[in-house]
């Protein structure tokens, strides 16, 4: 790639040491140099005019399940619909087409008449096929109902299945896209349109959660140059034992592609009412599952330890997070160097945010939860009560020195989505000024994958992943109306706005 300058334009500082920035040379990948007010500019070069719009660190999506969304870019989205009627209606469809099965993906019941769940089982899938597997998982990837015969495809082995109601739950669920297995031709076009949906969004990294065939996959294609967007991979915990003898440390890799680290589940979700809650549900006995006993835990946690591998804890309910902050105290006498990060933590506990701060345990979180299910009336509020107001607590985190880093769960993507929801955080406890939810996005998540020194920031050296906006994201107002005008990633230009 030719040098390229960006000039006429705010470079948006997001950290003290950027100031009055005006230009920058992208060069070999990085940013070479940078231009100040009254810096004389190169002239013989390629250049792009920004004309007046502003610039910021290219997003680093924290928390994907990008492959995935790519999958359900080729299926079927349920997401907008707003009755069950709508959705039996789109996997109808499917059926009647020459489809091998019906997969229906991102329903909320919530976005339904109230009630409506009641009747979705697997009598009610049946009535579209029973020839053909039908499927139709929650949004949330925590709970699916399927129909009988997609219920015969799946091996007697996978635990928490309510087989006579057609009731699927957490692991299962998360393994649906193994069980009803996609080509390599179906997996390497979701790997390019989900690609393309990140860019649109101004996400030039993701730490993606991904099988050891779907890395591999990933290798493949970025020996033959096709990956244009950096990923950081983190594979299911069953594979630890593998990773271990193996030899592989976190970071393994370049800075396109590199293994991160292990996910492991802990509880559930709030949503599918799995989540490990302290206190009961509303109007329920039930206070969720843990999914993994502490013993086990203490010892995955000595195995990442021994073996230089970061953990990535799903951890949702503030009885979940309490039970890893005790684990982790038992396990680390100290800080650890690894990084060990917890996912979502929606609710949280004095205790736990304490701990956290003391063993240097990230807090990684969805702010669009907070515009999903965290008004009144919503989700939240519905499930847990007034502990809703609690839920998500970034600014308290923050205050007590916890890193806290912004994914989006592919539920929907998009930061700047998600951003607009903490700066109208419905509790002080939760929100951000534009600057802190920005730098969410930008610079803390480079530092759960020890890439601080190489991205998250405007400044020489640093790799060339930048994103342009037409107006400026740290005032509130404007931010929210902000839209993505150019995407950068490694110097080069990979997204553009149509005009």
């Amino acid at each position: 790639m030719k040098p390229t300058l960006l000039y006429n334009a705010h470079f948006v500082a997001l950290q003290k040491r950027t100031h009055n920035i005006t230009a920058v040379l992208l060069n070999n990948g990085i940013i070479e140099k940078t231009f100040i007010v009254g810096k004389k500019l190169p002239t013989a070069m390629k250049k792009i005019d920004l004309k007046g719009n502003y610039v910021i660190p290219g997003f680093i999506d924290s928390h994907t399940h990008l492959i995935s969304r790519g999958l359900e870019l080729q299926r079927i989205d349920l997401g907008k619909c707003t009755s069950l009627s709508e959705c039996l209606e789109k996997l109808r469809a499917a059926v009647q087409r020459d489809d091998d099965l019906a997969f229906g993906s991102n329903w909320d019941e919530f976005m339904w008449p109230h009630g409506e769940k009641n009747h979705l089982m697997k009598e009610t899938l049946d009535k579209i096929s029973k020839k053909k597997p039908v499927i139709m998982r929650r949004v949330c990837g925590h709970f699916a109902v399927v129909n009988t015969k997609a219920l015969e495809c799946i091996p007697r082995q996978w635990k928490i299945v309510d087989r006579k109601n057609g009731f699927l739950y957490e692991n299962v669920v998360d393994n649906l896209n193994e069980i009803f297995k996609s080509s390599k031709g179906m997996l390497e076009k979701a790997i390019d349109l989900a690609t393309a949906e990140a860019h649109s969004h101004g996400i030039t990294t993701v730490h993606e959660i991904a099988t050891p065939e779907r890395f591999r996959l990933l290798q493949e294609l970025k020996r033959q140059g096709r990956l244009r967007l950096r990923f950081a991979v983190y594979i299911p915990r069953e594979y630890l034992h593998e990773v271990a003898s193996l030899g592989l440390s976190s970071g393994l890799g370049d800075d396109v592609l590199k293994f991160a680290g292990i996910k492991i589940y802990v509880d559930g979700a709030i949503g599918a009412q799995t989540a490990a809650l302290s206190r009961p549900y509303e109007h329920t006995n039930n206070k969720g599952m843990l999914l993994i006993t502490t013993q086990r835990l203490r010892n995955i946690a000595e195995i990442a330890e021994d073996n230089g591998i970061q953990l990535m804890i799903h951890s949702i309910g503030d009885r979940a997070t309490h039970a890893v902050m005790k684990t982790l105290e038992r396990s680390l006498d100290k800080k650890s160097y690894l990084r060990h990060r917890l996912e979502h933590i929606e609710l949280v506990d004095d205790y736990s945010i304490d701990a956290m701060a003391r063993l240097n345990v990230i807090a990684s979180m969805q702010p669009n939860f907070v515009r999903r299910w965290q008004t009144p009336g919503s989700m939240y509020e519905r499930y847990v009560g007034t502990r809703y107001k609690d839920m998500n607590c970034f600014k308290k985190l923050l205050s007590k020195g916890v890193r806290v880093i912004f994914g989006s769960d592919c539920m929907p993507i998009g930061p700047l989505y998600g951003i607009e929801g903490v700066v109208h955080h419905p509790s002080i406890t939760g929100r951000l000024d534009p600057g802190e939810a920005m730098r969410c996005y930008t610079t803390a998540p480079a530092y759960a994958t020890f890439d601080e020194d190489k991205k998250g920031m405007i400044e020489t050296g640093k790799l060339g992943d930048l994103v342009v906006l037409d107006k400026n994201p740290l005032q509130e107002k404007s931010l929210c109306e902000a839209k993505i005008v150019m995407v950068f990633v490694d110097g080069e230009l990979v997204y553009k706005k149509n005009e």
